[in-house]
């Protein structure tokens, strides 16, 4: 039997640990010991909780299971939340002491909305309070919203190697690509029957790998910032995001095989990483499952905007238009699938796109205006245009994946923000309004 432990953890609302189904069983019969494998749970539908407080509660339970010994090699299973969770704890409180024998060995990230989840704002209304009888946990529902600042924030750590891969964490991600077909529901509730997704995640919300830009509208530049592609990613077409028939966690059940149960065999090859040779053959293993999706499932990508003025100040009142230029006319894409305005930080922008729709040969644009609310002031450029010409846009969109685009806007003053007067001038003495505008002119005095 392996020697180390496996640490599973749940998503959102989950208040049972029957959601892990027979998975601790069936790694138990792929060498690991039952006693060194742990089924999660943690509080998450109170809404002043926090993802930092769940994060900070699961490293005291590690340190109790680890008895202090963070020399023990072990692995960190996770699904849905639970991955933003324990992505959180990677990145700012395993560290030092705690990381320094390089003991997390894999985190095997299931369905983990990385980017956000359309479904999460709905868990934040009138509706999912009643559902869950009061509160829903709002606070970790405004970090799972497309487009959050938690997303931004903890994916641009992942820049820096010494985050993550220089402790000795290998991260993998896995995402189910189906949708249960029900004509009723899918009229009723269109977010939770949405092509390019699990039924709760986007597949290019599942993925790690990611790309950001910045389009600095001062000097019309638009380079790149970082870029994220070591992470090994599979889709998988059989599975959703949570039933007990097809999910990705909950459908591994006492007669699940790994000869049966793709999901299963993918799970159980990751943890089984320990050398280049079998890192490099479960990374073939998810680029083939991937790839076998594609011939099933059309593939869709995802653009997150950020506005922000120059001085870091966001930007609310915008309007955006993604088209492309066909037969020397602008018209809005066909690529645009969906869009959403968050709702915590309404400077962020996310776009869902189909690539079905998506001609490379074609130039695409997108226009921003954007509206200060006031006379004293606008932003400039007004409005923000930025072509990209026949197979740029590849470059930018990418199947599976979310790009992340900073966008930077001038406050630009009026003239009738600040005025002198000269002291020979006839009419000196002015009167103003709040806008600025003269109301009434008189002579000097004599």
């Amino acid at each position: 039997m392996s020697k180390q432990k496996v640490f599973l953890v749940h998503g959102w609302s989950v208040r049972t640990t029957q959601t892990y189904q027979a998975l601790h069983l069936k790694l138990s019969e792929q060498g690991f010991d039952l006693k060194d494998i742990y089924l999660g749970r943690y509080v998450s539908i109170e809404n002043e909780i926090e993802i930092s407080d769940i994060s900070k509660a699961l490293h005291n339970a590690l340190e109790k299971e680890l008895d202090g010994d963070w020399s023990q090699e072990f692995h960190l299973i996770t699904h849905s939340t639970g991955g933003l969770v324990v992505k959180y704890w990677m990145l700012n409180l395993y560290e030092g002491k705690f990381s320094r024998n390089k003991a997390l060995k894999s985190i095997v990230h299931l369905a983990s909305p990385h980017f956000g989840s359309r479904l999460a704002h709905y868990g934040r209304s009138m509706l999912g309070q009643v559902m869950e009888l009061g509160e829903s946990g709002k606070n970790i529902l405004a970090a799972l919203e497309l487009g959050s600042e938690f997303s931004w924030e903890t994916n641009e750590m992942l820049f820096d190697n010494k985050n993550w891969k220089d402790k000795g964490v290998r991260i993998f991600n896995l995402i189910g690509d189906r949708v249960k077909r029900d004509l009723f529901k899918s009229k009723i509730f269109p977010a939770a029957f949405e092509e390019g997704s699990d039924m709760v995640v986007r597949v290019a919300a599942g993925n790690s790998n990611f790309k950001r830009f910045l389009l600095d509208g001062r000097n019309g530049e638009f380079s790149m910032v970082g870029e994220l592609t070591q992470i090994p990613f599979g889709a998988l077409w059989q599975n959703t995001h949570s039933n007990t028939d097809y999910g990705i966690l909950n459908n591994i059940k006492k007669n699940s095989s790994i000869n049966s149960s793709l999901n299963l065999k993918l799970i159980v090859d990751c943890l089984k990483v320990n050398n280049e040779a079998s890192y490099n053959a479960i990374v073939e293993q998810l680029n083939l499952a991937t790839k076998e999706t594609r011939t099933k499932r059309q593939g869709f990508a995802q653009l997150d905007f950020r506005f922000r003025d120059e001085d870091g100040r966001p930007v609310d009142d915008y309007r955006f238009t993604l088209g492309a230029i066909v037969k020397g006319r602008r018209r809005p894409s066909k690529t645009v699938a969906h869009t959403h305005k968050n709702t915590v930080t309404p400077n962020h922008f996310t776009v869902f796109i189909n690539l079905k729709e998506l001609e490379p040969d074609l130039t695409y644009f997108i226009d921003i205006n954007s509206d200060s609310g006031s006379e004293l002031f606008s932003y400039s450029p007004d409005p923000l245009v930025v072509t990209a010409g026949p197979n740029d846009i590849t470059k930018i969109i990418n199947e599976d994946q979310t790009t992340q685009i900073d966008v930077i806007l001038s406050r630009k003053p009026s003239d009738k923000l600040f005025v002198f007067y000269s002291g020979d001038d006839r009419d000196l003495h002015v009167k103003w309004n709040r806008e600025g505008d003269v109301t009434e002119k008189k002579r000097p005095i004599k």
